[in-house]
């Protein structure tokens, strides 16, 4: 889950040009604006993340025109990410220890839009047998055994992992150890829509079981949803089917953008699935390779940027390289870059400022 409100050190600050008032303070790989003189280098305080809903108290109430959501901005021409508080916040603040959650302390939420509608997705029931004689034989055991698919939603099967990549600016030692190395890096497109991850387990030799999910819930019962909707335009199933070979699962997870989704940025009409995951029990395939296995199927990949990127000195600049447009729509800001090595098992997403302040995030 992730850390919402944090205890960090500041570890540096830094005058803006034409401002007496604020200054920047550096809490990892994150810049935030605060009142000059409030802080000090080296001091505990408690960060708070950006998508963060604070709890309507009186010390948050200069956010209520925000609905206390702490968003980016931008000040005097700094980009600003987060909200830098005093230990004092906290009750017995000075137990607390660097790197200590801190967010149900605070009473924090995440603004969370695609959560809302998972959970609308729930409230949908399968309709019972409408056929007198099934209903009659679903009071027998033996037949719903036999006769009946489980209806169930929920828990996303614990076998996969979930789709949610970290912020770089969370990951300081590990970017200063393979900037120094000059680990290469491929990078990709990050689009702004909904994660979908669609699979296939082996039941026996010629029987599998076809699941889709949201971002968290498993969807067992077709619907009319985006995600019902992409498998069937795509035949996911036989698709997988043709992808799964000799192994016992395959996992196809990606990005569905369009019609109502995150406003549709990138102007799409009805849905698309851009892929950025096939996954089987001993290996998780590169972008590239992924394209070479889907495009025969009629699949698209998340857009590729590099193949070959090495980390810059410093978290700013690899942010910068973040900025951009989106391949998918000319003019469209993109959301940011997913950056992956595969040999390492390494990943982690730098997500484009410019973007979060045209959008209103």
């Amino acid at each position: 889950m992730r850390k919402l409100a944090t205890v960090r050190e500041i570890s540096a600050l830094r005058p803006i040009q034409g401002a007496d008032k604020i200054e920047v303070a550096q809490v990892d790989g994150w810049e935030c604006v605060v009142r000059k003189g409030e802080f000090r280098k080296g001091e505990r305080i408690v960060y708070v993340e950006v998508d963060s809903v604070m709890p309507e108290r009186p010390e948050f109430e200069f956010l209520r025109d925000r609905k206390f959501r702490v968003r980016t901005i931008k000040l005097r021409s700094q980009v600003s990410q987060g909200l830098v508080l005093p230990l004092t916040i906290l009750k017995d603040g000075w137990r607390y220890g660097v790197g200590d959650d801190v967010t149900d302390a605070l009473g924090i939420t995440k603004y969370d839009p695609q959560a809302q509608q998972e959970a609308q997705l729930l409230t949908r029931q399968p309709k019972a047998p409408q056929n007198p004689i099934a209903m009659f034989l679903m009071r027998f055991k033996w037949y719903r055994k036999f006769f009946v698919k489980p209806k169930r939603r929920g828990g996303f099967p614990d076998w996969i992992a979930k789709t949610d990549e970290t912020r770089i600016q969370n990951m300081v030692t590990l970017f200063e150890t393979e900037s120094k190395r000059g680990t290469p890096f491929s990078v990709t497109e990050k689009m702004d829509g909904q994660s979908a991850t669609y699979y296939l387990r082996r039941l026996s030799r010629r029987k599998f079981e076809f699941g889709v999910c949201s971002r968290n819930i498993y969807l067992a019962t077709p619907d009319n949803s985006s995600y019902w909707t992409v498998a069937r335009k795509y035949d996911m199933e036989n698709v997988l089917k043709k992808l799964i070979g000799d192994y016992d699962t395959v996992v196809l997870q990606g990005e569905i953008c369009g019609d109502g989704i995150q406003g549709n940025k990138y102007h799409i009409s009805g849905y698309e699935l851009f892929v950025f995951n096939l996954i089987y029990p001993d290996r998780k395939y590169s972008t590239e390779e992924i394209a070479a296995f889907v495009a025969p199927l009629g699949l698209k990949t998340v857009p590729i940027v590099d193949l070959d990127k090495t980390l810059p000195p410093t978290i700013q600049e690899l942010v910068e390289y973040a900025k951009g447009n989106s391949v998918v729509r000319a003019g469209q800001k993109r959301e940011g870059v997913v950056m992956r090595n595969m040999k390492s098992n390494i990943s982690f997403k730098v997500i484009n400022p410019d973007f979060l302040l045209a959008e209103g995030d």
